[in-house]
Formats: C-alpha cells, structure tokens, sequence
C-alpha cells in the first residue's frame, strides 16, 4: 500500500531528490558583493576604531587622535577611500601637534570646566548656585555642540586660522543647539555609560561612535546654518 502511494506521489510530483545531492543555492551575484561590502566596512570600523583608542592612549594625544579619525571618516566618506588605518596614520603625520592639540583640545578643555561647574553647583543651596548651575549647564551644551564642528572644520579646513574656527563653531554651535545639541549629548552620555558597563566596548567602536555622531550632528547643522559658505569666505 505504501509502495503504491509513494508511486502515484511520484508520478504527481517527481521523483523526490536524493539527499546526498542538494546543496545550497549559491548566493546572488549582488548579496555576495553586498556581503562582502558590510563585512570590510565592519573591519574598518574596528581597525580605525582600535587605532583611535591606542593613539588616544596618552591622553594628551586625544585632541590629535580624534581630528586624524575624523579626517579619515571623511576621506572614506566622500571620496570612498576605505584604507581608513593608512588615512588614519598619514593624518596623524601631516597634522601640526601644537597646532591640532590647540584647535581640537578647546572644547574639550570647555567641556572638562563646564562639567565640573555643573558638579560643584548642583548641591543646590542659594539662589547664586542655582544661576551659576544654569551658566555651567549652558556653557556645558555649547561647548559639547561645538565640538563636531571644530572636527569637521579642521578635517576639512585644516589652514583656517584656530581663533577662526572657535568663532565658526560657537556660532554653528549655537544657531543650531535645538539640533546639534541632543545628538552630541546622546553621543557623548552612551559612551560613558557603555563604557562604564563594559570597558570592552571601548575597543568595538565607543570612540569612533562617538567622532561620528558628533561630527554627523555637525552635518546636519552646517547645513541648515551656511557654515561651508561662511567657511569660504573667511578664507
């Protein structure tokens, strides 16, 4: 009975296929390629991300290090130029220390005061602290604002005189706080919390997130403020 079901099966469907003799359909030309993109994209990402965070190593190098890492995220960006690592250390080499260090480490020095005013003053107690808490919480947003500007002004503009990019970027900074702000106070709250949570992280692309969405922020704003074209100008 089972041998005539298994005929008129058969001659219905076909015979059924051996088993030893599947195999699995080959990937589309097009999924290969798309495979083959997202995996080298995910290699630069830590490659480039690694390189930030041993550049960054000796703390007074951070300045540097992040504007070499927004410099390559540029290249790799605009011009498709995905040898990040290489990008990374030829920024490195070709950038001015004193000069780098002074232009991209103000906001961070900025930020490092206003977040210590905030600390201080957030005991509460007069009326006084309670402005200054505002003061420390203002100067706080701007300067955290600011920084993807200075990176994507240095990136891009790299013989625009320094008190020049502090004015362009303040100014960005504080055309667009409503905009800008959010994201690069998001960008900068999940990195500590991350990091605190899992120090790991730290190698998988905390710092390189961060260098992003910062300097994306910066994007978005520089569009909607003119920055470029005012960049231009004032050179």
């Amino acid at each position: 009975m089972s041998t005539s079901r298994s005929y008129g099966r058969d001659a219905v469907l076909g015979p059924r296929p051996d088993p030893a003799q599947r195999r699995a359909a080959p990937l589309p030309e097009a999924a290969r390629a798309g495979v083959a993109r997202a995996l080298r994209s995910l290699f630069n990402i830590l490659a480039l991300n690694l390189a930030l965070v041993v550049a960054s190593l000796p703390v007074v190098t951070v300045p540097v290090a992040f504007n070499a890492a927004t410099i390559a995220l540029e290249r790799w960006r605009a011009q498709g130029e995905d040898r990040v690592v290489r990008e990374f250390l030829s920024a490195l080499r070709s950038s001015p220390p004193g000069r780098t260090t002074l232009r991209t480490g103000a906001p961070f020095v900025a930020i490092a005061i206003a977040l210590e005013e905030v600390h201080f003053f957030a005991r509460g107690g007069s009326a006084l602290n309670c402005v200054c808490l505002g003061f420390g919480a203002a100067a706080l947003a701007v300067a955290l604002t600011s920084v993807g500007y200075v990176l994507v002004l240095g990136a891009r503009y790299p013989d625009l005189p320094v008190p020049e990019v502090w004015s362009l970027s303040v100014s960005a900074a504080l055309h667009n706080l409503l905009v800008s702000g959010p994201i690069a106070a998001l960008a900068l709250a999940g990195v500590v919390l991350l990091g605190l949570l899992d120090p790991a992280l730290g190698l998988l692309g905390l710092p390189l997130g961060f260098v992003f969405l910062v300097t994306w922020a910066a994007e978005i704003g520089a569009r909607r403020s003119g920055l470029t074209a005012e960049t231009h100008k004032a050179q």
